[in-house]
């Protein structure tokens, strides 16, 4: 196991990009930023077959990625341990394997889509982008949710969102109602061919309107204006179900959130 160098990123990202659907975040990290900022570390296993697998720690998450699901993960156990973040992430069978030998983290397992379908949507001026002024309310709004937002510290989260608004791999679309945030939807992560779309949420005071339906259609209709492959996750039965009707599940993933 070894920190990545700033030489070794294209060989990271051939070894991710056989398989963008089970490590998007991963991917699309370190193309826009390469592998070590103020904010991201990576590491790599390496054998003489080549690379085993590749860690991320972006912020207060770990995205864990490879190809064999059955790798030596002794030191990836190492690294959570040392690092206690707020969320790991990985495809399904990986966070199997580490579940309960990370200490007190819940799991939760899902599946991941790629977006291709839409209804045409006339929103006149009701959605807006948001700017880095926004972020601290959407962030408040998120950490509402325990599935959107559960894992996330409200600054934590603003500072990311600010970023990604800041460096433009990542856009955040509102519904303001009353001069209040109503309604948020997002791209978590973008390139100039992908985009990973989340963080759709109603206020509960707005849980009577069609803002979901609006936000959600508006996202998907811009993004694929752009010609972008659009990937979402999800988590819950309900949105599982949603997702399943109208778009084409790619992939599985898995999630472990310490218990606060």
């Amino acid at each position: 196991m070894k920190i990545a160098e700033a030489d070794e990123k294209n060989r990271i990202l051939e070894y991710l990009k056989k398989d963008i659907a089970n490590c998007i975040y991963l991917y699309i990290d370190i193309l826009n930023y390469g592998v070590s900022t103020d904010n991201i570390t990576v590491w790599t296993e390496e054998n003489t077959q080549g690379i085993q697998w590749v860690m991320m720690k972006y912020y207060d998450s770990l995205q864990i990625y490879s190809h064999n699901a059955l790798c030596d993960l002794e030191n990836i156990l190492q690294l959570i341990q040392k690092y206690r973040v707020s969320m790991i992430s990985s495809p399904k069978k990986i966070i199997q394997r580490i579940e309960g030998k990370c200490g007190l983290y819940k799991a939760s397992y899902g599946e991941v889509f790629l977006m291709d379908r839409y209804h045409k949507v006339d929103t006149g001026s009701q959605i807006e982008k948001a700017g880095e002024a926004d972020v601290r309310e959407i962030a408040e709004l998120l950490c509402q949710d325990p599935e959107i937002g559960g894992h996330y510290e409200v600054e934590n989260l603003a500072m990311q969102l600010a970023d990604r608004i800041r460096s433009g791999t990542g856009r955040s679309y509102i519904i303001r109602e009353s001069g209040e945030i109503a309604a948020h939807s997002a791209t978590y992560a973008e390139t100039k061919n992908i985009a990973v779309v989340g963080g759709t949420i109603v206020s509960p005071n707005y849980r009577n309107t069609d803002y979901y339906m609006l936000l959600s259609n508006y996202m998907l209709q811009e993004l694929l204006n752009e010609e972008k492959n659009i990937y979402t996750f999800a988590v819950s039965s309900r949105m599982i179900n949603y997702h399943r009707i109208l778009h084409k599940r790619c992939g599985d993933y898995g999630k472990l959130e310490l218990i606060k």
